[in-house]
């Protein structure tokens, strides 16, 4: 096999293509979108933070609890070793995928993010054994890495005195392939990079510096996470030394995981996790390990997600062609559709990508879309995806993100756009700066509820919570520091407590974002210039259920609202508990 580093697209697409898409076979062997199940009228553009799952791969988890439901590799009775067989058959299955060598290199793990831990926790202890770093040793990951990709490596490099180098990119997020090779030499010692952005959908040229990478003696490590589900990968033809996919994002159940590593690399590196069935011999002063792959599974593994993870390949397996045909055409069409748009800047390879479209509107906020498409049945993200230093480094605070799968459909993808349009059209219509007093906010916001609660529909409310905004007062830059940064929020936050005489409260906020502006608005207007004892136990919910914006209570680490509101208890709350 040969790895696909172009992933060709009609532009625009042609007619028959589309009606040809209108009915999409592959659609229906997902039972998420049938009739009378939750997700019928929801537009799915998140497939890059997990995919819907095929009946196949469904029914093979509910068969496993009903009629195999046995652990692996402990026992001879028919159940134990009929599952244990079925188990790995579905390791055989993944060294077939990725064309591996041997099983042996293939590793069970709950997911990429554990995967790509335990080489670096390995290599850290190989390091540290050997010295092999010693005073010039370097890392290269791109600018474009997902946090999963960054983070280890950052903790090896304190660990064993390595620095880190980065891959640039140009303005639209695309590698400088000749900065690359230079950056490769006699003190690279690990290259960690990942074949598709999950940001932005580039698939990246990293073939021929892993090349170089091998000529130099270095490590090297390939995230496939967001590559396997759209492009044939053959790890033998790449010569990395590990490869780290997870399940999720092909078809699978979460929590299932792979790492590919070269038998020998693998057999040589000291052990990551210890506990039954990784050991050959135990007594009470040392114990010897087990050989490949089980060296490194300790405990019972995620048995279901293993053999449903077979089931997810042999459905990319029998449906290859027709998943890239579709993927190429939906890419096109979105693409084309959004070109179309003046104020939305694509971003990413124009060329060399996957059904990931990466976008951000100027002069509106990303939270802002977000929340408007989510209140339109519209499922995309909206952030820094996970890769923060990528969004540093191209000047912006986060894109929108659409990611296609294979059950989409171009109908879904005009709702989409007409949708879009219609954000960018009600978000530009309000002006950016409405500076007001403290003194005169207080009187016009009395109101605002009460207002949101008589708007009709969710267009009425949107517009709504678009003109409280209106009402809070602007911050000067003086005022938006760390310290009065809301963390966990998609889109900036500040909020500044205010202690007045007999310990009532006032609060200052602001965002770049206009609904979190409005939504702040809403919930300091009950309690600004309160005492902090009714601060400190006033309830947030029932006030956002009476006025029918519950669903921006959500549990997300990313809801910035719910982590204003537990900001403004704890400053009530430190009142309160110190008289």
């Amino acid at each position: 096999m040969i790895v696909k580093y172009q992933y060709i697209i009609s532009y625009p697409p042609r007619r028959e293509a589309v009606i040809s898409m209108t009915k999409n076979a592959l659609r229906t062997k997902f039972p998420c979108f049938r009739d009378g199940n939750a997700l019928q009228e929801l537009v799915y553009f998140d497939s890059a933070a997990t995919t819907q799952k095929p009946e196949s791969v469904l029914n093979c988890i509910q068969d496993y609890y009903l009629n195999q439901n046995a652990n692996v590799h402990r026992a001879s009775y028919g159940l134990a070793s009929a599952t244990t067989t079925q188990f790995e058959q579905a390791r055989s299955k993944v060294q077939k995928f990725i064309n591996a060598h041997s099983s042996n290199e293939i590793v069970w793990t709950k997911g990429a993010t554990e995967a790509i831990n335990m080489v670096a926790k390995t290599l850290t202890d190989t390091f540290s054994d050997k010295n092999v770093a010693q005073d010039t040793g370097r890392i290269l990951i791109s600018a474009t890495e997902h946090h999963a990709n960054i983070v280890p490596w950052q903790i090896l490099a304190q660990k064993c005195d390595l620095a880190i180098d980065v891959i640039p990119v140009n303005e639209l997020g695309v590698w400088d392939t000749n900065a690359a090779l230079d950056l490769i030499g006699p003190d690279t010692k690990i290259v960690a990079l990942g074949l598709v952005s999950n940001a932005l959908g580039n698939i990246n040229p990293i073939k021929p510096i892993l090349q170089k990478a091998k000529a130099h003696g270095a490590m090297t490590l390939v995230d496939g996470a967001q590559a396997v589900l759209h492009m044939v990968v053959d790890v033998q033809d790449l010569q990395c030394d590990f490869f780290v996919f997870s399940g999720h994002k092909a078809f699978g159940p979460t929590g299932i995981g792979v790492l590919y590593g070269r038998e020998a690399i693998l057999t040589s590196s000291p052990v990551y996790l210890t506990g039954g069935e990784m050991v050959d011999k135990v007594d009470y002063q040392q114990s010897t390990f087990l050989p490949l792959p089980f060296k490194y599974e300790a405990g019972t593994p995620n048995i279901e997600g293993v053999i449903a993870l077979g089931a997810a390949i042999d459905f990319i397996d029998s449906h290859r062609e027709l998943i890239v045909q579709q993927e190429s055409l939906l890419s096109a069409h979105l693409r084309s559709k959004l070109s179309q748009i003046p104020a939305v800047k694509l971003l990413g390879d124009e060329v060399n990508h996957i059904a990931t479209v990466s976008f951000h509107v100027e002069g509106i906020d990303n939270f802002d879309l977000g929340t408007y498409l989510a209140s339109n049945n519209i499922a995309i993200r909206v952030g820094h995806h996970c890769t923060m230093p990528l969004m540093k480094t191209l000047g912006i605070s986060g894109t929108v993100r659409a990611s296609l799968s294979c059950y989409n459909t171009i109908e879904e993808i005009d709702k989409f756009v007409v949708i879009l349009k219609r954000a960018i059209e009600q978000l530009s219509g309000f002006p950016h700066e409405a500076v007001e007093s403290l003194e005169l906010k207080r009187v016009k916001v009395l109101a605002l509820a009460s207002k949101v609660k008589a708007a009709k529909g969710w267009d009425g409310k949107f517009r709504e919570i678009m003109l409280a905004g209106k009402h809070l007062a602007r911050l000067s830059d003086e005022k938006k520091t760390t310290e009065n940064l809301v963390h966990g929020c998609e889109s900036e936050l500040w909020l500044i407590c205010h202690r007045k005489s007999d310990d009532y409260l006032e609060f200052e906020a602001d965002s770049p974002s206009k609904m979190i502006r409005g939504l702040i608005s809403l919930i300091l207007e009950p309690i600004n210039g309160e005492p902090a004892s009714y601060i400190a136990n006033y309830n947030f919910n029932a006030h956002l259920i009476e006025i029918g914006l519950e669903q921006h209570l959500s549990e997300s680490r990313t809801n910035g609202l719910a982590q204003a509101i537990n900001t403004i208890k704890m400053k009530a709350d430190t009142i309160v508990n110190k008289e």
